[in-house]
C-alpha cells in the first residue's frame, strides 16, 4: 500500500478498537453537530440538505465501523426529516419529492457504508497478505544465507584439502592441485555474493568481479610486478551464469601470469564487464608479449574456458593487441538471468 493509504488504514484500525459506547456517542455527536451547523446557514438548510451529512457517513463508516456508518445514515435521515423538511417538528415528510429524496439519501448512505466496509475488509486482507509475503521473503533470505554459509564452509574445506594434498605431491601434480583449489575458491566467491531478487537468486557483477580481482591480486600477483585492474558495471546474473563467468576470469588471469609476462616482466591485466545493447561483454586484456597464433585446443585452460563459455551460450574469442592480447566473451542479455 502507498504511504498515505497505509497511514489512514492504521488510523482506522486503531479507531475501530475504541470502546463501543464511545464510538456510537461520537457518531451521534458528529451527526448532530453537522446538522445544527447546516441549520445555522440561515435558510433552514433546505437547499441540498443532505450534502453536509455524506462526509460524516463516510467518516463514521471508514474509521469506526459499518454499524456506525448505518447509525450515522439513520440519524442523518431523521435529522433532515425532523428539522429541515416540511412539516417541521416531525419525521413525517409530506411532499412526494421530499419523500423520494429522503429515501434516496438513506439508500445511498447505506450503500456507501457497505462499500466502505468492503474496501476496509479488502485492505485488511491485502495488509495481511503483504505481511505474510514479507515474512516469507525474509525466511527465504535467512535460508539462502544459511545455505550460502554452509556451502562456503564446504568449499573452504575442499580448498584446504587440495592445498594440503599439494604439499606432498610432485611438481606437476602440485600445480594441478593448486589450480583446482583456485577454481573451487572462485566458485566459493559466488556464494558469498548471492542475493534474493524477485524470487531469483542472483549475483551483482560489479561486487563479484571486484572481489575476485582483489583476491587474484593477493594470490597471483603478490610476488610478481603485475597489476590487475577491473572496470565492471553492476548487473544481476543468475548463479549458473556467474560461476562460469568467474572461472573464465580466473583462468585467463592465471594464463596471462604464466605466459604473457615471462622473466618477471612487469605488466597490467585489465578486466572489464559492460553491457553493450543486448550483449554483456567480458574482456580480460593484458599488455604482455601476446600470442603467436590461435589458442591451443588441446590445452586444459583453453578447453576449460571454451566449455565455460558454452555454459554462457557463447564462445571464447582471442583478440591480438599491440601490446598483448585480450580474451573476449559475449553473453546475450536474454540468456543471462
Amino acid at each position: 500500500m502507498k504511504p498515505a493509504i497505509a497511514i489512514l488504514h492504521r488510523l482506522a484500525l486503531k479507531s475501530r478498537d475504541l470502546p463501543l459506547a464511545l464510538r456510537y456517542t461520537t457518531t451521534a455527536l458528529l451527526v448532530t453537530g453537522t446538522g445544527f451547523v447546516r441549520l445555522s446557514l440561515g435558510d433552514g438548510g433546505r437547499h441540498y440538505p443532505f450534502l453536509a451529512f455524506i462526509p460524516i457517513i463516510l467518516l463514521c463508516g471508514a474509521f469506526l465501523n459499518r454499524g456506525n456508518g448505518l447509525v450515522a445514515t439513520i440519524l442523518s435521515t431523521a435529522f433532515c426529516a425532523y428539522f429541515i423538511m416540511q412539516p417541521l417538528g416531525t419525521i413525517s415528510v409530506s411532499g412526494t419529492e421530499d419523500q423520494f429524496a429522503l429515501a434516496m439519501f438513506c439508500s445511498i448512505g447505506i450503500a456507501m457504508t457497505i462499500l466502505v466496509e468492503l474496501l476496509h475488509t479488502g485492505l485488511v486482507e491485502l495488509a495481511t497478505e503483504h505481511e505474510r509475503t514479507r515474512k516469507a521473503v525474509a525466511d527465504r533470505g535467512l535460508l539462502l544465507d544459511e545455505l550460502a554459509h554452509r556451502t562456503r564452509n564446504d568449499f573452504a574445506n575442499v580448498v584446504t584439502l587440495l592445498r594440503l594434498q599439494s604439499r606432498t605431491a610432485g611438481a606437476e601434480a602440485r600445480a594441478a592441485l593448486v589450480a583446482a583449489a583456485d577454481r573451487v575458491q572462485t566458485i566459493a566467491r559466488v556464494h558469498r555474493r548471492l542475493e534474493l531478487r524477485d524470487d531469483r537468486v542472483v549475483v551483482d557483477t560489479k561486487s563479484y568481479i571486484d572481489e575476485l580481482c582483489a583476491d587474484l591480486r593477493l594470490s597471483l600477483f603478490a610476488t610478481r610486478p603485475i597489476a590487475i585492474e577491473q572496470q565492471a558495471e553492476s548487473h544481476m546474473l543468475s548463479l549458473d551464469k556467474a560461476v562460469p563467468l568467474g572461472l573464465i576470469i580466473n583462468e585467463s588471469a592465471t594464463n596471462a601470469v604464466k605466459h604473457a609476462f615471462p622473466d618477471d616482466r612487469a605488466g597490467l591485466i585489465l578486466v572489464t564487464f559492460v553491457r553493450i545493447g543486448n550483449i554483456y561483454r567480458l574482456t580480460i586484456a593484458d599488455n604482455g608479449v601476446g600470442v603467436s597464433g590461435p589458442p591451443r585446443d588441446g590445452a586444459l585452460g583453453t578447453r576449460l574456458m571454451q566449455m565455460l563459455a558454452g555454459q554462457l551460450d557463447s564462445r571464447v574469442e582471442i583478440e591480438p593487441r599491440d601490446p598483448g592480447h585480450a580474451v573476449i566473451v559475449s553473453i546475450a542479455v536474454k540468456s543471462a538471468p
